[in-house]
């Protein structure tokens, strides 16, 4: 029977926690200023800054990522309020972002009209 590993080092998981915080909440950032761009009707800025964004989420995607496919190895990964914080920050910007996109869409088809 394969022995279960533990991750217990509380430092490495805040630490991991934390940087997904820090490029989700940039990714946040990135769009509030899509969004401005918007209303001033600046598609191009506003596209500029949605593709910000969408880059901070893949990096902080990314490391969500290697933590769940450690666990799905068989690493036990202790239960972390801040690692549930930085999983639901991160959901909330991709979708905030999804939203965003496909307000630039709408907006830019409607000012054509």
């Amino acid at each position: 029977m394969e022995e279960t590993k533990y991750i217990e080092d509380n430092d490495q998981l805040n630490q991991l926690s934390m940087n997904i915080l820090v490029h989700a909440g940039s990714a946040r950032d990135h769009l509030v200023h899509s969004l401005e761009s918007l209303e001033a009707m600046d598609f191009e800025k506003a596209a500029k800054e949605i593709k910000e964004a969408r880059k901070e989420v893949v990096i902080a995607h990314g490391l969500q990522t290697d933590t769940l496919q450690l666990e799905a190895s068989g690493e036990q990964i202790r239960y972390s309020t801040l690692f549930c914080h930085a999983q639901d920050t991160l959901m909330t910007a991709q979708s905030e972002i999804l939203i965003g996109e496909h307000l630039i869409r709408l907006f830019e088809a409607f000012s054509k009209k």
